[in-house]
This record gives C-alpha cells, structure tokens and sequence, in this order.
C-alpha cells in the first residue's frame, strides 16, 4: 500500500495544472531581464508583468499579473488580471481592476457559470436547437461586459473633469484611443493559452 501511494505522489506532478511563463512572455516580445514585456498593440505600448502563480485549494492554481498602459507624459494606466484556474486547468473565476488617473474600474470577482440546463423535447415538436456551451468563453465575456460597463460609469459622469478623464492621461498616444480593454483581452487570451494540465490547454 506504501509503495502505491508512493508511486501516485511520483505521477501526481506531471499531471497538474500549470502555466508556461516562457511562452506567454514570448508572445509578448520576450521578457526583459526586469521580468517584463514591452509591446504594441491596438496602437498603444503596454508593459507586462511576468505573472504570480500561486498553488490554489484542491489542486488549482490562481495567476495574478499587472498590465501598464503606456503614454508619453503621464503614468497611463495600471491593470491588474486575476484568474482563478481548478486541478484540470479550466478557469473557474477572473477579475480585472484598473487604475487611471486616480480613478478606479473594478469587475468584482466574475465566476465560471453554470452550464444551461438541457432543453425541453416534446414529442411531436422539431428538436429544440442546443447552442454549445463553452463556460470559459461565457465567463470571459461576462467580465469584459463588467469592464466595459464600469469603464462607462467613469467615462460617462456628468462633470468635465471625469468625462475628460482619458483626454487628460495626456501625451502622443491618448487613451481614448488606446483601447485598454482590448490591451487586457489580448492578456487574457495569451494566458488562457498557456495554462497547461495533464489533458492540455485549457
């Protein structure tokens, strides 16, 4: 009995959820010897972090990393992603949180949601048309909804200070244009493909 549960702690390892650090900075021009990454993209320069991995309860795995918009002139924008990953590699739960101009964009926790119940077939009626069910793509686009709705309550407040808020970030390449939502989606998805398990990506 010994030697079994000697032998599960031997292949237990190989078959846990993981993260390819390497990779994910290849994607992002290479990592510096600072462990960050400097590139273009969507017409604006970003600088990430190379991510925190954190074992998580029950064999899962939590990655934290920071994403700076950069502008010319100013301090942009400071992001932060947080995924949530169980011991098969499948993302469980994210959160971005951003910092601009001294004003704050936070998602809140975005959970994975729980797979639609099967329809209803009732004989004598066409098959009900199932639409695939993917959790991690309907998590995802949930927390960029979140974004994109918390990103608007800043953007769009009543006096001139706040609805100027991205005008003022200042500098060659304006935040308005930047498009910082799509600089953390294209984050999320590099991380998203990165994460690896004994059943693969994820």
């Amino acid at each position: 009995m010994k030697a079994i549960l000697i032998a599960l702690a031997l292949i237990t390892p190989a078959f846990a959820v993981g993260f390819d650090s390497e990779g994910f900075g290849q994607q992002l021009n290479g990592w510096k010897k600072n462990r960050t990454a400097v590139y273009d993209f969507t017409d604006a320069s970003y600088r990430t972090y190379m991510p925190t991995i954190t074992d998580a309860p029950g064999g899962g795995m939590y990655i934290s990393t920071q994403v700076d918009l950069l502008l010319f002139g100013s301090n942009g924008a400071i992001s932060h992603i947080d995924m949530t990953f169980n011991s098969s590699g499948v993302l469980q739960s994210a959160q971005l949180r951003s910092t601009l101009a001294g004003k704050t964009i936070d998602t809140g926790l975005i959970r994975r949601p729980e797979a639609p119940a099967p329809p209803i077939v009732v004989e004598g009626q066409p098959a009900p048309k199932v639409v695939a069910f993917n959790g991690t793509e309907e998590l995802i686009i949930e927390l960029f909804n979140r974004y994109d709705m918390e990103m608007r309550k800043v953007t769009e407040a009543k006096d001139a200070e706040k609805r100027d808020l991205f005008s003022r970030l200042g500098g060659s390449k304006s935040a308005k244009t930047a498009n910082l939502a799509a600089g953390l989606r294209h984050n999320c998805n590099l991380m998203l493909q990165h994460v690896t398990s004994g059943r693969g990506m994820k």
